[in-house]
């Protein structure tokens, strides 16, 4: 199962970081165009907020009740913890500049989360 999960981290994430590395200003312009409707802003807050809260309780079940300590279930907290952020610092900061730098630290963090799953996938 954990090979498995491994495998989904590396591919979902490596296909998130090239758009956001290699077309950070058009998806910015996008993202922009698409938070400047309330109701999408709004909606992306919420969102940022439930992810946070179910990150979190994820988190804690997993410290406090997962005596296996799995590394795959560590790699799906770090996943969700970024996609949580993209969501939580793309409707706190809407303007055009800091969506074209979130792009592009937000791609370098998903490029290294792939390469460490495929370095953490190569030692099991």
């Amino acid at each position: 199962m954990g090979k498995i999960y491994l495998w989904f981290v590396i591919v979902t994430a490596a296909l998130a970081a090239l758009p956001r590395l290699f077309l950070a200003n058009r998806l910015a312009e996008l993202q922009q165009a698409k938070l400047q409707k309330k109701p999408s802003l709004l909606r992306s807050k919420k969102l940022s907020l439930l992810l946070s809260a179910s990150m979190a309780v994820a988190a804690l079940v997993y410290y406090f009740f997962w005596r296996a300590h799995e590394l795959w279930l560590e790699v799906a907290i770090v996943y969700s913890a970024l996609v949580t952020a993209e969501y939580f610092f793309q409707a706190r900061f809407s303007s055009l500049d800091s969506l074209i730098f979130q792009n592009r630290l937000l791609g370098i963090l998903y490029l290294g989360l792939s390469i460490g799953s495929y370095v953490l996938l190569r030692r099991l």
